[in-house]
């Protein structure tokens, strides 16, 4: 499955491909080439015909959170917090927060505060897990 092109600046190439499926089709190529040669514009019937996405800022982070004194850390707006450390020079927490608590707060911003979005998505539905930690309080657990 190919096709054989041959113009004045770039000599003879030859485009070969699998064909169907994800790859061009030869066909394809040739007709794409032949719309260039006479200008021909594509119809893009879905491009206007959707309707757009909405950006939100109810998201949830993870985030690592760097910082000298616990006091001016709001444990209690995280959704919960996956590790923790403590030494007697730096501390850090490593947890799920709401974009809306950071875009409305500066607390991450003061009293030598570092905060660094990991890369990883939150997997776990956060509703989900609130209903775990309900039960997990009514069984007395926490």
């Amino acid at each position: 499955n190919g096709v054989v092109i041959e113009s004045g600046f770039a000599d003879k190439q030859f485009f070969y491909g699998k064909g169907a499926g994800s790859f061009p089709t030869a066909s394809a190529v040739l007709s794409d080439i032949s719309a260039l040669r006479y200008d021909y514009h594509y119809e893009y019937k879905k491009l206007y015909h959707h309707t757009p996405h909405e950006l939100t800022n109810d998201v949830y982070l993870k985030v690592y959170v760097s910082f000298d004194e616990l006091r001016f850390i709001p444990k209690e707006r995280f959704e919960w917090i996956e590790e923790w450390h403590s030494d007697n020079a730096r501390k850090y927490l490593i947890g799920v927060i709401n974009f809306k608590e950071l875009k409305e707060n500066n607390w991450w911003r003061e009293n030598n505060t570092s905060l660094i979005l990991t890369p990883e998505p939150i997997i776990e539905d956060v509703e989900i897990r609130k209903l775990k930690k309900k039960s997990l309080e009514l069984a007395g657990l926490i």
